[in-house]
């Protein structure tokens, strides 16, 4: 099966989840023998080569001023897979942002598959246009897509009660994260010691509640530090949490692969604030380096987690601050609720049963293929 992956910043990933899941599917799909194409932004690398390790590599140039990286790279992506890849028939797009394109790649006769994350116009980042585009783009891909994707059960039923779809759902998975020779030296680079402090992992952006995670940090009976690692363009808010930096408010900006795992895996506890999500890739990763989690108990973190971690009620700053103290003051729970966040992570969110998942939902849509190819701007069965 030859495979393009399109909407992504690129691999190896150096920006979201995104990026994440596009890089371990394309690693265990062509181990198991398919042709994988990903297109990268060129800006976003010094070097380029042509592949990273079985995977081909086509990197193209984006306009990243008024909010056009996303969608401008996206459509010069799909012209050169028009123009000069049209063997690649398999089209993986990230993101309801670029989901103007599924007219197109249906109409040349490529089979796309959408994975759409959040609900992304609920995001407070944006501003009123980009809300408007990411839910047009979402009926873009119920129109138009041979098969829609979310991450999370309560983006799936979203999708089902709004849009009258019937989206598969395929969760991002969790390498296991262990500590490492290194993690001393690595710790020791941020002036961190294993054990003595709290970590979040996420972007500088209203959703992400990482101002509130802060809050609830300062009013804690403790002598930990709170690590965010993470960043975002230079907006307000994001300036606003650098000028909060200190001794106990470490921010370490973006970090990624083995310093970001390691990070992570000597950390007392994984802490988030966030109000929105799918299925978080940095959530995932917590669980699986065995860290006790305490998170916001919307629903796309209940169904996640299904019990195995911690929650405070939704949105709720006092109970964040509450659950948080209660845990840090009884180590025998926080060990519990490390343990058995790892255990619902290893059966539930590996990245080779994902990856299986995916050409499983290519398969069908090949057998579905008369009605693609025949009736290309036709709504998908």
């Amino acid at each position: 099966m030859k495979i393009a992956v399109l909407g992504t910043r690129g691999i190896p990933a150096n920006y979201g989840g995104f990026e994440t899941c596009a890089e371990q599917l394309a690693q265990r799909w062509t181990a198991g023998g398919h042709d994988v194409l990903v297109y990268a932004r060129r800006q976003r690398y010094k070097d380029r080569p042509a592949t990273v390790g079985r995977t081909r590599m086509r990197y193209t140039r984006s306009f990243e001023r008024f909010g056009m990286g996303t969608p401008s790279a996206a459509f010069l992506s799909a012209a050169d897979l028009i123009a000069l890849r049209r063997d690649y028939r398999y089209v993986h797009l990230y993101n309801t942002g670029n989901a103007f394109l599924l007219p197109l790649l249906r109409l040349f006769g490529f089979r796309a598959v959408i994975s759409v994350d959040g609900i992304e116009w609920r995001r407070e980042k944006w501003g009123w246009l980009q809300k408007a585009a990411h839910r047009f783009g979402a009926w873009l891909a119920v129109k138009f897509a041979h098969a829609v994707v979310a991450d999370n059960r309560s983006v799936t039923e979203f999708y089902a009660a709004e849009f009258g779809c019937q989206a598969a759902t395929i969760a991002y998975g969790a390498q296991p994260i262990q500590r490492s020779a290194d993690a001393d030296e690595i710790l020791a680079r941020f002036g961190l010691t294993a054990g003595r402090y709290c970590i979040f992992i996420g972007r500088m952006v209203p959703e992400k509640g990482v101002q509130r995670l802060i809050d609830a940090f300062e009013r804690l009976n403790t002598d930990l530090s709170l690590v965010i690692i993470g960043d975002d363009a230079p907006t307000p808010y994001r300036d606003a949490i650098w000028a909060r930096k200190s001794d106990r408010i470490r921010l370490l900006g973006f970090q990624y692969g083995h310093v970001c795992e390691q990070l992570l895996v000597n950390a007392k506890m994984y802490v988030s604030a966030s109000m929105l999500e799918g299925t978080s890739p940095a959530l995932l990763s917590a669980m699986s380096a065995g860290v006790c989690c305490l998170v916001n108990g919307i629903p796309e973190n209940r169904h996640t987690t299904a019990g195995s971690v911690a929650l405070f009620e939704e949105n709720d700053a006092q109970s964040l601050v509450r659950t948080w103290q209660a845990l840090l003051d009884d180590p025998q729970r926080l060990a519990s609720v490390a343990a058995s966040g790892q255990a619902h992570q290893r059966q539930h969110y590996d990245w080779d049963k994902i990856a299986d998942e995916y050409l499983q939902l290519f398969q069908h849509v090949e057998r579905r293929r008369s009605d693609a190819v025949g009736n290309p701007m036709g709504r998908p069965e």
